[in-house]
């Protein structure tokens, strides 16, 4: 059962649902709709997941009595399309709600069919911003960067410069990850660093740039930064993308030895050591890029003076 937190804004892989045909491809359904309901009593059975549902039974609600239920949301409301067969709900978790709830899909994947009702039971729990016992709010309150068209440019440099352009390519000894689900099984390599955490590196390393030349004060953002400076700020955003993996990984060293068996991780010192290499890049790059440059302008006149 999902659990989710209040004044969460939902995304594609929150609450969703995948529509497949008998061959398993990808479809979009002629109709599809979804209601949200609080579950006054107890559920008996952990919810099944929404794609997969009982063809016995098509239109079952599981076995809780219609009176259980109250209806949270507006009656079957149109759901965000992420893309073909793919579906997700658009919306925040209101601050009040609290306990179980329960997901209903309407369903009618070809003309002519009846209605299908599928559901997936999921959890809401509240956040006291005062408390820090459960986590910090400050990371489940603060929206993400939004990646834009006009910034991939630059998050693509720096994933390249950190090679974490094809993870499945790339790293052969890393296990599959939660976050990469195919046909709900988990078989694909996530990245390391998400979009968000490459766009904020960029904006601390433009920043830097910004404020480098104390003779030369600019104020680039990445709605305005010229290629050269854009190129100097992707080295220095993959320094400190390698320096933020390593201080994660920091807190996970060990070292192990019994019986002439040994295991030492020590995964923090090499990624520090590959920060460093792109932050002396960085160091060298930014003076000559921030550097004030001469510059001769003429003055011109008539060719001819008059009086």
């Amino acid at each position: 059962m999902e659990t989710l937190n209040q004044g969460k804004t939902l995304g594609p892989g929150d609450l969703s649902i995948l529509v497949r045909d008998s061959k398993g491809r990808m479809v979009d359904p002629v109709s599809i709709s979804y209601s949200i309901f609080q579950v006054t009593e107890k559920v008996p059975e952990v919810g099944q997941r929404a794609y997969e549902y009982d063809a016995e039974q098509p239109n079952h609600m599981g076995r809780l009595p219609e009176d259980s239920l109250i209806l949270s949301t507006e009656p079957r409301m149109c759901p965000r399309r992420a893309s073909v067969g793919a579906y997700w709900v658009n919306m925040t978790i209101p601050t009040l709600w609290r306990g179980i709830f329960r997901l209903v899909w309407y369903l009618i994947q070809y003309e002519g069919e009846p209605e299908t009702r599928v559901y997936e039971d999921f959890v809401v729990q509240p956040i006291d911003p005062a408390d820090s016992a459960f986590e910090a709010p400050s990371v489940i309150i603060t929206p993400h960067p939004l990646t834009k068209n006009k910034y991939t440019p630059a998050i693509m440099a720096v994933r390249e410069l950190i090679s974490d352009t094809n993870p499945d390519r790339n790293y052969h000894f890393r296990p599959p990850t939660p976050g990469k689900v195919v046909a709900g099984y988990t078989t694909r390599v996530g990245y390391i660093w998400l979009d968000s955490t490459i766009l904020r590196m960029l904006d601390i390393n433009i920043s830097k740039l910004n404020t480098w030349n104390p003779k030369n004060l600019t104020n680039y953002s990445l709605e305005n930064l010229p290629k050269d400076w854009g190129n100097c700020a992707a080295v220095g955003a993959a320094a400190s993308c390698l320096s933020a993996e390593g201080a994660r990984w920091a807190a996970d060293e060990f070292s192990y030895s019994l019986n002439g068996v040994s295991l030492d991780i020590n995964k923090s010192s090499l990624y520090l050591s590959l920060s460093q290499s792109y932050g002396q890049e960085f160091q060298e790059w930014a003076p000559l890029i921030t550097a004030i440059r001469p510059y001769s302008a003429g003055l011109r006149q008539q060719r001819w003076l008059l009086g």
